[in-house]
């Protein structure tokens, strides 16, 4: 219904421009024959590249590709054609953000990779341990002005930025995980905060691209990993080489981000920036709900079929990473204004919601 209502109201306002543009021009222009069928210039045509920072076999690449290519298309009456390609078909992950800046790719998906550059991605992606449900999330961003900060911090470096989804973060692992003991000295892949956070702890967190996470678990260059949660675990196969789920949830993030390069973006004129733009805010929220459903039905796979059992941290292992979760917010807040102003303003959310005193 609300798709429904977005294309209606996109339509009514391209069709409102014009009619005013023809008004406007009436007086310049001559008169043509009467019965002669109106001359309209045809509307220009943008075909865009784009690069994921997903693999092909994960859980979130065939939605967005789908959407891109074909929803996208038909919102935008086939003037705007979008082709999506899994990761690393033109460049490696660490280099899509210069591509997009520099429009070499007209955009694609990213997580917290370059923080360097926004330093701002860090509260996004994120401060763990925090929001433990995707309402939370989706509240510090949407109603509490998060969004529009990371969206002005991205256009400032170039890239266009709309938050992709809300979801949960879990990890998996080669062995059982239940106490502070186990957590010391493992080996696993990660990034962002939540690395760091492991790290405070004890284990041993290293950063691989999605494509080579199951040969690490397989091979054992790692004993555990997180990729999403039990979705992308069970889409990514995890669930062959590591049997056991680990809770509680290491974080609720938003994370996934969808980029289009600036100059790609001055370039469409503002009746396809409207649909773009209102049919990704739209998707975000579809997009949450759905990946929500299907974690349920991921793990539940796992479970039955697959033979994976969930294990749960004990109390002294979730205090011990509450600990580091704390030490690691105060580091991502020190590393910059925005991003010390953004922790206060989730800190002051979560002690609305009864987790911090």
């Amino acid at each position: 219904m609300r798709r429904k209502l977005l294309v209606y109201l996109v339509s009514l306002m391209t069709s409102v421009l014009v009619v005013g543009l023809s008004f406007g021009c009436t007086a310049q222009a001559p008169s043509q024959p009467t019965g002669a069928p109106p001359v309209s210039a045809p509307a220009k045509t943008f075909e865009w590249k784009f690069q994921s920072h997903w693999p092909a076999a994960s859980l979130s690449y065939a939605p967005f590709k789908k959407f891109c290519e074909e929803e996208i298309l038909k919102l935008t009456d086939g003037r705007l054609k979008i082709t999506v390609y899994p990761a690393d078909t033109f460049m490696p992950t660490k280099d899509m953000f210069e591509a997009w800046r520099t429009n070499a790719l007209q955009g694609g998906t990213g997580s917290v990779y370059w923080t360097s550059i926004v330093p701002l991605q860090a509260v996004s992606g994120n401060c763990p341990f925090a929001f433990r449900d995707a309402w939370e999330v989706q509240y510090f961003h949407m109603q509490l002005g998060f969004e529009d900060a990371l969206k002005k911090a991205h256009e400032a470096a170039g890239v266009m930025y709309w938050t992709e989804k809300w979801y949960p973060t879990a990890m998996i692992s080669k062995k059982p995980v239940k106490t502070l003991a186990d957590l010391k000295g493992l080996k696993v892949r990660s990034s962002g905060a939540i690395a760091d956070m492991l790290k405070e702890v004890g284990a041993a967190p290293t950063m691989i691209p999605g494509a080579e996470i199951y040969t690490a678990l397989q091979t054992g260059v790692v004993d555990a990993a997180h990729w999403g949660a039990a979705g992308g675990a069970y889409t990514m196969k995890f669930y062959e080489v590591a049997k056991y789920y680990v809770q509680p949830n290491l974080a609720f993030c938003a994370t996934d981000w969808v980029a289009i390069s600036k100059k790609a973006w001055d370039e469409l004129p503002k009746d396809l920036q409207l649909i773009v733009d209102l049919a990704l805010k739209e998707r975000a929220w579809d997009r949450s709900n759905e990946y929500y459903m299907d974690e349920m039905d991921a793990l539940n796979t796992m479970v039955t079929k697959h033979g994976v059992k969930v294990t749960t941290l004990d109390a002294e292992a979730q205090k011990a990473l509450q600990a580091a979760a704390f030490k690691v917010w105060d580091q991502v807040a020190a590393a910059s204004a925005d991003n010390a102003h953004w922790v206060g303003v989730m800190k002051d959310f979560m002690k609305k919601l009864g987790y911090l005193q």
